[in-house]
């Protein structure tokens, strides 16, 4: 349903406390979508569940699922799931013997707090420090892969810690243009800070970065990973997976992903 704003309306002083109140608010509701169903996505992987992240402030939900190799992946979900979500990653990184670290943001799952920009960067920052400074891997076994608003959050934290490559699914370039695309009946996007400004950063990213994206997502437009792609810093890849929607690229693409993902985290270090 649209509703109509005002020419009146839509110049309004929003650096006015009650005015940015509601703007805030609205940029919240429309980023962050807490889910804390446990879909059973980790119940049959052999793993370790506890809480970490009080260095930071935080009480994180974190789960560590052991491989045979020396490599690690930080793998951070996306919008609207958790941690017990994503079985078909984790069964990607086991058949790659990659160990796995994976938690939920502030609000999410069982973790404490409520979501906010600078809350996931904190937690991505307390998950890279308990996997360097806990489980005693070296950034040069580390790999850091996001889905979606995970995939911003990891840009992030690769813009600040080294590593050995990053991976990015289904990521969109910032939520000012992903608000123009899902909700053109709410023209408020232009009064919308671009908070998770992905595009702005990709290019100063030091590591390798691989790029994921399904030719059918229709929640965030594959035009958005070409420019990703473009604005990137070399060495970098992009694989498009054909028939691919917004969350079943890994299991879609199978065997290519697994092959590149294979490829990629071998030739880099």
């Amino acid at each position: 349903m649209y509703f109509p704003l005002s020419k009146q309306t839509l110049t309004i002083p929003f650096n006015r406390r009650p005015q940015s109140v509601i703007l805030r608010t609205l940029e919240s509701w429309l980023t962050f979508k807490p889910n804390k169903v446990d879909h059973g996505g980790l119940s049959r992987f052999n793993h370790e569940r506890f809480f970490f992240g009080e260095r930071n402030q935080l009480k994180l939900d974190g789960a560590f699922i052991p491989g045979t190799s020396d490599k690690i992946v930080i793998f951070i979900h996306g919008n609207r799931h958790n941690i017990t979500r994503f079985g078909e990653h984790y069964t990607l990184y086991q058949n790659l013997g990659i160990s796995c670290f994976t938690f939920d943001f502030p609000g999410y799952g069982r973790s404490r707090g409520s979501p906010s920009e600078s809350g996931l960067y904190r937690s991505a920052e307390a998950a890279y420090l308990h996997v360097t400074q806990s489980l005693g891997y070296h950034h040069e076994q580390i790999i850091l892969h996001g889905c979606s608003l995970g995939g911003a959050v990891a840009i992030e934290l690769a813009l600040h810690h080294t590593a050995r490559c990053l991976i990015t699914e289904s990521t969109f370039t910032n939520t000012r243009e992903m608000a123009r695309h899902l909700y053109p009946w709410l023209p408020v996007h232009s009064l919308l800070s671009p908070k998770f400004d992905n595009q702005s950063k990709v290019g100063r990213i030091k590591i390798p970065h691989l790029i994921i994206h399904g030719d059918r997502d229709k929640q965030v437009p594959i035009d958005m990973a070409y420019r990703l792609h473009d604005l990137a810093a070399n060495p970098k890849k992009i694989l498009i997976v054909e028939g691919a929607e917004h969350t079943n690229a890994v299991t879609q693409g199978a065997p290519s992903i697994l092959n590149t993902i294979s490829a990629f985290t071998s030739n880099h270090r």
